[in-house]
């Protein structure tokens, strides 16, 4: 910011400055978007009524990645052995898609779509909001 201020205004110079100002507002809503979905999730699994023949399997963590960046959900995972599946309410009731929220699942969509390619949605992505995604999972 400092050295913004010390220098003559150019287009890079300002493009620099929104980038480290997004970078900076990012990181504290990315910590509120997890810490809220985490409690949501607590919430939750604290009225979940386990289904019958379902065990509990303990807590596992996903590395969610939302608009914001990446953070760590606790959820608990069950699993029923006669049915060979396994789930977590907690990622069904937040909506998550696969390891993304449901805002960024939407703009993956949204973006994979309206570019030529997945490579240039990923750039476009990363150049645009520094969201940073694997061209394969768009």
């Amino acid at each position: 910011m400092a050295r913004f201020s010390a220098q003559e205004p150019t287009g890079a110079a300002v493009q620099q400055l929104e980038v480290l100002v997004r970078t900076a507002v990012f990181k504290s809503a990315n910590a509120l978007v997890g810490f809220l979905l985490q409690q949501a999730a607590a919430g939750l699994e604290a009225t979940y009524p386990l289904q019958p023949g379902e065990h509990w399997k303990g807590r596992e963590t996903l590395p969610v990645q939302g608009m914001f960046g990446a953070f760590p959900l606790e959820r608990d995972y069950y699993y029923h052995p006669g049915k060979q599946q396994g789930h977590s309410p907690a990622e069904a009731a937040l909506g998550l898609e696969g390891a993304y929220t449901p805002a960024l699942a939407r703009l993956l969509c949204l973006e994979g779509a309206d570019e030529m390619g997945y490579e240039k949605a990923q750039q476009h992505l990363a150049e645009t909001g520094g969201i940073d995604v694997s061209a394969r999972q768009i």
